[in-house]
């Protein structure tokens, strides 16, 4: 039987780079982060800003020794995949130039477009997904997979939640 992957979310799981977006979108002028709209237009500027998403995506830290864990899984030839939304094609770009230049990360890519959910790009079938999004996790366990939810600040992992990738080198 082929072993399943364990899908990593980027933004919120391996780097601080969600942080990093929210705080450039409040610079620009954009404070409601329950508005998809004022995302949409965001997103659009950073595209047009020479250096935004450089800034957001390479300029942001590994939470919680991710990128150090995820490359010794590597090293350890783990079937991990790494899943993340994307929200423009220049986005992308840096996202997967930083990853590989920069974070030395090899594992697969796998790019979620605006409005598409994870569990429709890849199907759960029992594999585990780690995501800081509740929706993300709901979403994939509702289709089948197994789902922990990410949160940095936790004090200790439980059956639900974790706070590093720190357990996936025990597996």
């Amino acid at each position: 039987m082929k072993e399943k992957i364990v899908f990593i979310d980027c933004d919120g799981v391996i780097l601080d780079s969600e942080q990093r977006m929210l705080r450039k979108k409040e610079e620009r002028g954009f404070l409601n982060h329950h508005d998809g709209k004022e995302f949409d237009d965001y997103f659009a500027l950073a595209d047009m800003l020479d250096g935004e998403w450089e800034y957001i995506i390479c300029g942001a830290k590994s939470i919680n020794n991710s990128v150090e864990i995820i490359r010794e899984l590597e090293m350890m030839k783990k079937n991990i995949a790494i899943l993340t939304k994307i929200h423009s094609l220049k986005e992308m770009k840096i996202k997967a130039y930083d990853l590989r230049e920069n974070r030395n990360i090899f594992s697969p890519i796998i790019f979620v477009p605006p409005d598409v959910q994870k569990h429709n790009i890849i199907l759960p079938n029992e594999q585990l997904l780690i995501d800081d999004s509740e929706k993300n996790i709901t979403g994939w366990i509702n289709n089948g997979g197994n789902g922990l939810l990410f949160d940095e600040n936790l004090t200790k992992n439980n059956k639900t939640r974790v706070k590093s990738l720190e357990f996936l080198l025990r597996r």
